[in-house]
């Protein structure tokens, strides 16, 4: 049985909150106050502190309603919104490069050709010698 994952991204309030040069906390009530008017979908995550300190609690959002927590007369904030969800749908969608060949003889078996100038010592070679 094959699993298939899918992979959503989101982006976080702390990230959020980088990008506008705002304050996490301000961003959060932002987000807290789009949610409860029901334009906004988030999901709370506990961030573990270093050093031991007290866990925070960030919000999680999609490319939508990220759009919509910086919705701001500042273009430059939506701007920096759309080059970051760009970096990260291209990270997701980075296909894998195939394999090449190394070597002439294994770039001819790839292209389904045979090598032009056999070896003098295979079979069907020119040179077979006794038998």
């Amino acid at each position: 049985m094959t699993n298939q994952l899918t992979t959503t991204i989101t982006m976080s309030s702390r990230e959020i909150a980088e990008l506008v040069e705002s304050r996490h906390d301000s961003v959060k009530r932002t987000m807290d106050t789009l949610q409860s008017k029901g334009l906004i979908s988030i999901t709370q995550v506990v961030e573990p502190q270093a050093r031991g300190g007290k866990p925070t609690t960030i919000y999680l959002v999609g490319k939508r309603d990220s759009y919509a927590v910086v919705a701001q007369p500042s273009p430059e904030f939506t701007a920096r919104l759309v080059d970051r969800w760009q970096e990260l749908e291209e990270q997701v969608a980075k296909p894998q490069a195939p394999s090449l060949p190394t070597d002439y003889l294994s770039a001819l078996k790839a292209k389904g050709l045979e090598d032009p100038q056999p070896s003098k010592y295979s079979a069907s070679g020119p040179d077979q010698g006794p038998i």
